[in-house]
Order: structure tokens, then sequence, then C-alpha cells
């Protein structure tokens, strides 16, 4: 057990008492703020990539300012739980450096890479369509992802319902759903022959009741599965949270730590939403003893490509690979939005796969768009992208930059893929080679294009 967990559970008890809406509109805005400042910390619209040393050291520093002045915020008890600066470099000074994922030959070890390092991201594809009920449906976009060689992992997408049965957080439904998730997935790693693939976290599930019976099914394992236990957003905490890291900690599960600030709300853009990063990441090793983390941003309007997010991530990668290093992954999807034959997404997939290889990250999560044949491109290019020199690769996205955007063009997957072999149709498999020409064209190379 984690030395700060119960330290951490007493203060949520004994700790200083503010209103939650002082909290969240006064106190944390006007400390990031202030916190930011004192470091210097600016964004520089003309460079999406942020590779400084100097100011990855000072983001990492700021977030530990952060996480001590301010401190995790309980919902349950309107309590701040406040930590020394010494705990939290304690906190550092004791985390492991690699985690694995997945059991026997389907088993990925994830280590510390640097910037324009030869070993490449792995990447964890996404499985399944947003939102379905469709159980078939959902099983046949979960085997295109998973059959491809690319694959290093799967995480589901959460399912909507099954049949009649809609989803409601809370009620048996939740663990029916999550449960269901689970047996397919298992089916499809069997179905691909990789039966100790990783499988994410379960997608299907918020509450600590649907969560704790899909690792006790045996569905989902400590092996094959991460239990979510991370932070809520802007520096708060509740007891969900801390009964998931202890049941983590108790089975021996890797906690799934993960933090995506949204800017331009209480954040005002890249810079604090770094820190905050930062400050997320540490407060949540601190009560759940984990050392493998995720780190994302957005925007308030769910934009997940552009310049201040690739800002953003790359800043907070590089911050961890100078001061923490731990495994790091980041998102490696457009969202919601998706596009399969449009040019916006491929550039965007290629954006977010190029920034995680020249920032230090050693993995990225649902990968490529819903479909296997993006996920491969993925894949691809992110390999392709291992070990190039950092300036290359921000020059090869600042020519891309404008090219990239959020799709609109949802195209059933019976229009993209034979369903009977579930081998992609040849318009698909154009618009897969026609990117891979352009960024052959633009210095990239990967065995399967030539």
């Amino acid at each position: 057990m984690g030395k700060l967990f119960w330290e951490v559970l007493d203060r949520t008890m004994t700790g200083p008492v503010m209103d939650e809406q002082e909290f969240e509109i006064e106190f944390f805005p006007g400390k990031i703020a202030e916190i930011v400042s004192r470091h210097r910390i600016e964004y520089n619209s003309n460079e999406p990539i942020m590779s400084d040393p100097d100011m990855a050291d000072a983001i990492f520093q700021a977030g530990i300012e952060l996480l001590v002045e301010v401190g995790l915020y309980c919902k349950d008890t309107k309590r701040i739980v406040k930590f020394s600066e010494e705990e939290i470099k304690e906190v550092i000074a004791t985390r492991k450096s690699e985690v694995t994922l997945g059991k026997d030959r389907d088993a990925v070890t994830l280590k510390p890479r640097a910037p324009g390092d030869k070993q490449h991201p792995y990447t964890f594809f996404s499985a399944g369509p947003l939102l379905t009920s469709d159980l078939n449906l959902f099983k046949q976009y979960a085997l295109t992802s998973a059959q491809e060689p690319t694959c290093d992992g799967l995480f589901a997408l959460p399912i909507q319902g099954i049949g009649d049965i809609k989803l409601a957080s809370g009620t048996p439904s939740e663990t029916l759903l999550t449960l269901t998730e689970a047996r397919i997935m298992n089916e499809v790693a069997a179905w691909v022959g990789r039966p100790g693939i990783f499988l994410g976290i379960p997608m299907s599930a918020t509450t600590p009741t649907a969560l704790m019976n899909a690792f006790a099914s045996g569905l989902y394992n400590k092996y094959n599965c991460c239990m979510p236990a991370q932070i809520l957003q802007d520096m708060r905490i509740n007891y969900d949270r801390l009964n998931l890291a202890y049941y983590a900690q108790l089975h021996g599960i890797v906690p799934w730590i993960s933090s995506c600030p949204i800017m331009f709300a209480y954040l005002t853009g890249p810079e604090q939403a770094a820190v905050e990063m930062i400050a997320h990441t540490l407060g949540m090793m601190a009560f759940s003893d984990g050392s493998f983390a995720m780190g994302m941003s957005t925007t308030l309007d769910a934009r997940y490509n552009i310049p201040e997010v690739w800002w953003c991530n790359s800043a907070g990668a590089l911050a961890v690979e100078r001061n923490l290093n731990v495994p790091w992954i980041t998102y490696g999807g457009m969202g919601e939005k998706q596009g399969p034959l449009t040019d916006e997404a491929w550039y965007s997939l290629a954006s977010v796969c190029i920034t995680a290889c020249i920032s230090g990250m050693e993995g990225m999560w649902l990968v490529g768009g819903h479909t296997g044949l993006e996920a491969r491109w993925a894949g691809e290019i992110t390999r392709a992208a291992a070990g190039i020199k950092v300036s290359d690769g921000i020059a090869i996205i600042k020519k891309i930059a404008d090219k990239c955007g959020t799709p609109e063009q949802p195209i059933p997957l019976g229009e993209l893929y034979d369903l009977k072999t579930l081998r992609p149709k040849k318009e698909f498999l154009d618009h897969y080679r026609k990117f891979t020409r352009i960024f052959q064209d633009l210095g990239l190379n990967y065995p399967s294009w030539g």
C-alpha cells in the first residue's frame, strides 16, 4: 500500500474547509495563474511542439508547486488535502520506470524513451464504434483493429446498451454492459490468437461497483487491464477515486492515472494546462502509488488536433521524461468526430503520432480512428517516425498543420470493409496508400510501404 494513501484519506477529513465554488472560481484559477507567471511559462504560437528542456523543467517545478499550494479538493467533505514539497519529492523519487501490460507472448513492457529514440511508442488501438447498442457491430469494429500487426493493445469504446437495456450509471445495467464489453474483448483477443493482449480499462463503467465487478469476474484482470483511479477535473477527488485506488492496490492491478486538462474554461491556455497535467499526475501517484500515466489535453469545444493541444501534450511529456522517468502515454485519436476517408483526419493522425515520437512518449491510447486500417496506418507512421530528429519532426508538423482538422464524415463500416472477410475495400485501401506516399515524400518510411 502506498505510504501516502492513508494520510490522504485522513486529510480528506481533517484538511482546511473551503466551499467548492470558491475553490473552482477563485482559489484554483488564481493560484495557477500566479505560478505560471512566476516561472514565465509562455506558449509560442509559432512553435506547435514544445521542445525546450529548460521550459520543460520549469513546467514540472510549477506542477509541484501547484499541487503543494493548492492541494486536492475532496468533493465529499469539501476539505483540501494538502501536501508538503518533501512528500511530493519522495513520490517522484520512488516511482518505477517500467510497466508491463498484457501477459506472456502478448505482453509489452513500456520503458522510458527520449525524444528521437529509435524505440517506437507503443500503439494501443480503439476497439468498437462510439456508443453503440449493436454488439455484433461492436465486435466487428474491434476485430478490424485487433487483427492489425501494429496493434500493441486495445481500448474498447463504451457500449451504450444491449437491445432494450440502456446504460444507467450506478445500476445493474452498468455492470451488465461492462461485463459484456469484457466478454467481447476477450473473444476478440482469442479470435486473433492473442489471448494475453492488453485490453485497456473497462470503458463502459464509471462507478466503483461496476468497475470492481469487472475485475471480480476475472474477464478483466491485473494482466490485461488497468483500474481507473484518475483525478476529477481541476485538482478534485472524491471517495470513489480513493476506493478504486485502494482496490487496485489490494489486488495488484496497475492504476490508470490520467489527466485531461480542458483549455479555455478555467484554464486560460496550454501553459496552464501543461502545469495542471503535472500536478494531477503527481497527486494521483501520491494516493494510488502508480507509476504509469496518461496525459492529454483538449479544448472546451472538444478539439484534439490544434497547435495548442500539441504544445501542451508535448510540454507535459517532455517535463515527465526529464523529471519523473515513468512510462507516459497520450491520446492518439481525433475525438468523437470521424472521417476515415478525409484528408484532414489522416493528417491529424500523423501529427499526434509524430508528436509522441519526438516528445519522448512511450505510447498512445485509442490510436487511429474507429477502424483497423486507420489504426494500422497510425501504428506504421509511429514506427516510421521513431528515431527521427526532433527538428525534422517539428518541420513535418509545421508543413501539415494547416491540413489537419476535425473531420465530420462518418461512414458505415460496411462501406469501408467487406464484413464477411473483414478486409478493407479498395477505396479505403487507396486512401491508405495515398497517405503512405505523402509521408514517404516527407521523409518517413516503414517496411510495408515499400
